[in-house]
């Protein structure tokens, strides 16, 4: 009986799983510029990283917004708005968001979004 039990809560489920869609919609792959990819390379867990890929990919006197004080790693672009990127990483057991805006090659504008 437990058995027969067993196998029609698996159908069940099986059948709402599929009647469902059976999987997550995965949205379209989001098109990175390779300015903006390899800025993102540099971010590795260490703040000092970051200070280095601002230093490079930001204009003078960028305002960093304390984005390098933070030891960011796994950047994911979430999306694209015209030169604008959203982008998320983690640091530690938080993930920080920022949006990073280019400008002839050079980043000029970062905008802290908060953390989770």
């Amino acid at each position: 009986m437990k058995k027969l039990v067993l196998v029609a809560s698996v159908f069940m489920v099986s059948i709402i799983f599929t009647a469902c869609g059976g999987r997550a919609e995965k949205k379209a792959d989001i098109q990175v510029a390779s300015e903006m990819q390899d800025f993102m390379n540099n971010f590795n867990g260490r703040s000092a990283s970051v200070k280095i890929a601002l230093d490079d990919f930001g204009v003078s006197g960028l305002d960093r917004k304390d984005m390098d004080m933070y030891d960011l790693e796994k950047p994911k672009v979430l999306e694209t708005k015209g030169n604008c990127y959203l982008l998320e990483c983690t640091s530690g057991l938080t993930k920080r968001k920022y949006n990073i805006c280019w400008e002839g090659g050079k980043i000029n504008s970062v905008e802290d979004k908060g953390m989770e």
